[in-house]
């Protein structure tokens, strides 16, 4: 594959990704779920047009959920599959996986096509987990019909905890990661700058899915949020110059502003480690 063909796959998987993490901040219902699951997995495939996706999760009491995109054509098989299933856990309570196909000969799933298949997965458990959250929630409601008030408080805190994520996500959505998608679509660049990009925004929606990302710092400035999205991936102030195309001068002065608004004291803080935390 030629370096701009790489860099069209690699959209796609961002653009999959994304679509999941927003899917998740829903906390939809099983069917709901591997029904978004299966439509942005077919559509992040090399060639959607020949691709099937079939995702099945049962419950512990043995509910199957099931969603397929692409079906096979007088219930053929696909000639090339990719299958995984959900992570082995005790605790979860829910089997099932994810199956990608191609229909027709000569299709190959890229490597970078199954590492998608496992991220997904691992998104997917979280979302099963929430929605037997909530089925918990729901289920303790009929029974407890004298606690009725305090569980609509509880509710109540759930939903505005949800909005304040998906806020949270929102703004860092605007504030960071869209302004990383812009740079990497921006032909203007070197495909070698734009795949710099392009790995920052993979790490950056990595953060999202394991939770470990926090919500954009209002205080600091674009660019300083532009800055320290870098410091916080391991690149130094001359590797961030050349990247920006400005002088190492320049993002020092940056670095020295986020450690201000941030109320970094210590001189010997590693700032990157304190972002990295969610300082």
């Amino acid at each position: 594959m030629t370096a701009r063909e790489l860099l069209v796959e690699r959209e796609k998987e961002l653009a999959c990704i994304h679509a999941i993490c927003l899917l998740a901040a829903e906390a939809p219902e099983p069917d709901a779920a591997a029904a978004g699951i299966a439509r942005a997995l077919r559509r992040a495939t090399r060639h959607p047009d020949s691709a099937s996706c079939a995702v099945e999760f049962v419950s512990a009491a043995g509910v199957r959920h099931a969603a397929l995109e692409g079906a096979p054509s007088g219930g053929s098989l696909p000639f090339a599959r990719l299958e995984a299933g959900l992570p082995d856990d005790p605790g979860l309570g829910w089997t099932g996986g994810i199956r990608l196909g191609y229909l027709e000969p000569d299709l190959v799933f890229l490597p970078q096509e199954k590492a998608l298949l496992d991220s997904v997965l691992a998104v997917s458990a979280s979302m099963l987990r929430t929605s037997d959250l909530i089925a918990r929630l729901r289920a303790a409601s009929k029974d407890l019909e004298s606690k009725n008030a305090a569980l609509r408080e509880i509710l109540s805190m759930l939903e505005e905890e949800r909005r304040a994520v998906a806020e949270a996500f929102r703004r860092r959505l605007s504030a960071e990661l869209l302004p990383l998608a812009e740079r990497a679509r921006d032909l203007s660049l070197s495909e070698e700058r734009r795949s710099e990009y392009l790995g920052i925004l993979v790490a950056e929606l990595a953060r999202d899915s394991d939770g470990s990302a926090g919500a954009a710092d209002p205080a600091l400035s674009p660019r300083e949020r532009e800055i320290a999205v870098q410091v916080r991936n391991g690149r130094t102030s001359k590797e961030i110059a050349a990247l920006l195309g400005i002088a190492e001068a320049t993002v020092e002065r940056h670095r020295h502003n986020i450690r201000r608004k941030l109320r970094v004291r210590e001189r010997g803080a590693n700032l990157a480690g304190l972002l990295a935390a969610g300082t």
